[in-house]
């Protein structure tokens, strides 16, 4: 099973107290779930604490990109060793 490298950016980093994690994963899905199961509700709960109001699972509410590409039409890809999943807070502005 490849091994990746999960990183966490800005608010993101702060609220979980992670920047980088390794996991084994072999898609992209299987990955997704991973960190939602591992970091999921701690960066829910930090959220709602601040006010904000998030539903779904982590991937749902970050910007997540693989190898610098973003996942939003991704979830079939099958992942290499070395392969990067990057998460962002959402990028907003008006």
């Amino acid at each position: 099973m490849p091994l990746i490298t999960v990183q966490f950016y800005t608010l993101w980093r702060q609220y979980l107290g992670v920047d980088q994690v390794s996991i084994e994963a072999e898609s992209l899905e299987d990955a997704l779930n991973q960190i939602d199961q591992r970091y999921g509700a701690v960066l829910k709960e930090k959220l709602q604490a601040r006010g904000v109001k998030v539903d779904g699972k982590i991937q749902d509410f970050s910007m997540v990109l693989l190898n610098n590409t973003s996942v939003r039409n991704l979830r079939e890809s099958v992942l290499k060793e070395g392969d990067a999943l990057r998460f962002f807070p959402p990028v907003m502005g008006g």
